[in-house]
């Protein structure tokens, strides 16, 4: 385009200078005739050098504009050439009309193995070096597609010189270049990021292999650890309970179902806290009523309060909803938590306060509830306030009170509400107490949905035992022993099975309404204790389908809690068996 206005103005030059020419020579002629005319024609030849001196100007300056275009060019082309040599992208561009190649990049031969003359001759070459050539786009497929439009496939190529495997991303754009249609493909070298995909893929197989083997060695540890405590606590109540212990060895029984009770409740936060810090904690959605929950948590806080002469208040009369959907034995841990530490830290004769109250609706499906526990008790400094939820703080008063305690029972109480989406604020002065508040936003629950079975606050001694039989599957005999003879002790009969096997066929066996509950073990040889429960339910015994059985078993988390309940069974108590839970359960199932 430069080139022909660069013409057009040489020739328009031309014809210029001859007419100037022209008119000078006829000038010339008529000089001697007239001097005025000789005037003329000197400003015509001044003219006429102008006019060529802007001619040669113009033609100099585009020279040099087309000299710089085509510079920049090649200085693009140098560019493009340079990127292509040392990026792992090969570039081709071909004609919709047969495919005819006109741009392969020359760093195909480097990374393919593959000969770029070969590809300019055929593009069909690219097939040779790939591990699966039914991958490749039909040739309608090519067609069809539309200016703009791509089509992508991943795949394994060889390359054929080494016989090295690599991976592509394959891109087939379709785009208009000056009006005609081009295809452009694009093949990425991908094998550095499948490579490290592999790895991570890898490194997650092997973290959830960690936190399989670790819940399964938590579940493990729950379960053999709790064994020998439940022989413990049981051994030690029989001898309790013989009335043939001297005062010492009276005094000695008692120091070891404290001992044991701390015990145990040092490996259940233990525990917790692993499960927690492993992300194995879930939490569980049932239908739930408020006063069920403050209820079950009085029964075991107020007798704890009284037995150090300390005042409990509970009011939950505010909230104006009372049914929600939510994780209940989550909800009870925490307020269990926060209770049982304003009794502890709260001296005798103290005051302990629990207030529910419905502080409106997060949203029309959701309430936002507000559980406050406040006490008179020691109270804690300022500094330690601030570390209160850190794992294994203590306070130096609790210290030095040798009070008894894990120092992760907070940590387990922020790790729940924040698992639940809640919030938790401390108010403390030390000499003067504490107050926790917990708000949750809990699902308002709706007619229709299922209600979960709730522990009555009935305690041990409003269930008789005397007259009642009942059928135990436990593999463990020591265990046995101490049930049967706890049991019996208060009336009832044991009948033992060694495993769910043998339950199944004893429970068979015997006409219906013969026993009056099943106590389940769950981890038993043969048959364990689920699917025992599972066979008796789908058994065709009169009373199969109404008989209470218990899970009795060293499985204590919540998950442990759901498993029960989803095999069929109506409870589930934790070992080792306090026969208080034990005996509310009954009077729930049993009447």
């Amino acid at each position: 385009m430069h080139r022909m206005r660069i013409l057009i103005a040489v020739a328009l030059g031309a014809v210029l200078l001859v007419g100037v020419f022209a008119g000078y020579t006829e000038l010339v002629e008529r000089v001697v005739y007239d001097e005025s005319v000789f005037a003329i024609a000197a400003l015509v030849g001044v003219f006429a050098v102008l006019a060529l001196a802007a001619i040669l100007f113009v033609v100099d300056k585009n020279k040099k504009r087309l000299n710089a275009k085509e510079l920049e060019i090649k200085y693009r082309e140098q560019l493009f050439g340079m990127l292509v040599d040392n990026t792992d992208d090969i570039y081709i561009m071909f004609s919709p009309e047969g495919f005819a190649v006109e741009y392969v990049s020359p760093n195909i031969e480097k990374l393919l193995g593959v000969s770029a003359d070969d590809v300019r001759h055929d593009i069909r070459a690219l097939v040779d070096s790939a591990v699966d050539p039914s991958c490749d786009p039909a040739a309608e497929d090519i067609e069809c597609l539309g200016e703009g439009e791509c089509l992508q496939i991943d795949r394994e190529r060889i390359r054929k010189n080494t016989g090295e495997r690599r991976w592509y991303q394959e891109t087939l754009y379709r785009e208009s270049i000056n009006g005609v249609d081009k295809y452009i493909l694009v093949l990425s070298d991908r094998t550095r990021e499948g490579m490290n995909s592999a790895r991570l893929e890898q490194a997650l197989a092997i973290a959830r292999s960690s936190n399989e083997a670790k819940s399964l060695f938590l579940a493990n540890m729950s379960h053999d650890i709790r064994t020998p405590i439940n022989a413990i606590v049981g051994m030690a109540r029989i001898a309790q309970e013989s009335g043939e212990a001297s005062e010492k060895v009276e005094s000695c029984l008692h120091t070891i179902m404290l001992s044991s009770q701390h015990l145990l409740n040092l490996i259940n936060d233990v525990l917790e806290m692993s499960r927690i810090e492993s992300g194995q904690m879930s939490l569980q959605e049932e239908r739930c009523t408020l006063d069920a929950i403050v209820e079950g948590v009085e029964a075991i806080i107020r007798p704890q309060a009284q037995a150090r002469g300390q005042k409990m208040r509970i009011d939950c009369s505010r909230p104006s909803h009372r049914e929600y959907t939510g994780d209940e034995l989550r909800i009870s841990q925490i307020l269990l938590n926060l209770l049982s530490n304003a009794v502890k830290y709260t001296q005798e004769g103290g005051a302990i306060v629990l207030d529910v109250r419905e502080l409106g609706q997060a949203s029309p499906s959701y309430a936002k509830i507000k559980f406050t526990v406040s006490d008179n008790g020691m109270g804690m400094p300022e500094e330690f306030v601030e570390r209160i939820f850190e794992p294994f703080e203590r306070s130096r008063q609790a210290s030095s009170s040798k009070i008894q305690g894990t120092g992760l029972g907070m940590s387990i109480t922020k790790a729940l509400v924040d698992a639940m989406g809640g919030t938790i604020e401390v108010d403390s002065k030390e000499g003067v107490g504490s107050v926790f508040c917990v708000t949750l936003d809990l699902r308002i629950a709706v007619a229709g949905e299922a209600e979960q079975p709730i522990d009555g606050p009935a305690s041990e001694d409003e269930y008789d035992y005397g007259g009642k039989r009942f059928l135990l599957a436990e593999d463990n005999e020591l265990n046995a022993e101490i049930l049967i003879e706890l049991l019996g002790l208060r009336g009832a009969e044991v009948e033992w099975a060694e495993n769910g096997e043998e339950v199944v066929r004893m429970f068979a066996e015997k006409p219906a309404g013969y026993y009056d509950a099943v106590f389940m073990d769950v981890m038993m040889p043969i048959m364990n204790g689920y699917e025992a429960a599972q066979a008796i339910r789908a058994s065709d015994i009169g009373c199969a389908h109404d008989v209470a059985i218990i899970a009795l078993t060293a499985n204590a988390f919540a998950e442990d809690v759901k498993a029960a309940l989803d095999a069929g069974m109506d409870a589930h108590v934790a070992k080792p068996v306090d026969l208080e839970d034990l005996g509310r359960v009954l009077c729930r199932l049993c009447g």
